[in-house]
């Protein structure tokens, strides 16, 4: 199951857009919620995975609002392709061979309107709030830190089988990375870290997946 997240402020902003065919249950979730689709105000993809930029092309389409993704995954959007996932243990060796989406490996290509270089303030959206670059799941990966101490990290972390505590993704092109973004984020003493898969975590058990 993939998480997307809307956040509603002065704004909206939706954060993730699932797989392919996702989008008519977001802008259900949308409805229920009171908000008109054209209210959103970004759609921000968290890494260039189908699973998550999946529906940003049709999002885009029937929202009017801009598609913003880091400049390093910038071309999977484009071209609609994810590439090949780089497991970090045997759930990631072995989990593509049951769940036929999660090694999506194509979907429908979108031209990102945002791309993202460094950190991106949301408040010209309307929310409190800053997009940052936290690579180790994919080079362009970003997380969402707003200003009441919500992260969402994207697939920066996985909650771990069978513990279920919080750890490495399945999938990472540099693990090493994803420790350094975890510290970078735990920095700004957050509260609770929003998953793109299960969760979520409050920071102190996030911190213990580094310490």
């Amino acid at each position: 199951m993939v998480n997307a997240y809307l956040v509603k402020q002065d704004g909206v902003v939706l954060i993730d857009t699932g797989i392919p065919g996702s989008e008519r249950a977001i802008l259900s979730s949308l409805k229920a919620a009171g908000i008109e689709q054209q209210e959103v105000r970004l759609i921000l993809v968290t890494h260039g995975h189908g699973d998550h930029a999946g529906s940003a092309a049709r999002l885009q389409e029937m929202t009017g609002a801009p598609v913003a993704v880091h400049e390093n995954d910038a071309g999977m959007l484009r071209t609609g392709t994810q590439g090949r996932l780089i497991p970090t243990g045997l759930i990631g060796r072995i989990a593509p061979l049951f769940l036929g989406s999660v090694n999506k490996t194509t979907f429908p290509a979108v031209n990102p309107a945002i791309v993202i270089k460094g950190t991106m303030d949301l408040a010209p959206y309307g929310v409190v709030g800053t997009a940052i670059p936290t690579p180790g799941h994919t080079p362009g990966s970003v997380s969402v830190v707003l200003g009441n101490g919500d992260v969402f990290s994207g697939d920066l972390i996985f909650p771990q089988i069978p513990s279920g505590k919080p750890g490495l993704p399945f999938w990472a092109d540099n693990p090493a990375d994803v420790y350094s973004s975890v510290r970078t984020l735990l920095a700004d003493n957050p509260q609770t870290f929003h998953l793109g898969h299960g969760g979520p975590f409050p920071a102190e058990r996030v911190r213990q997946m580094v310490e």
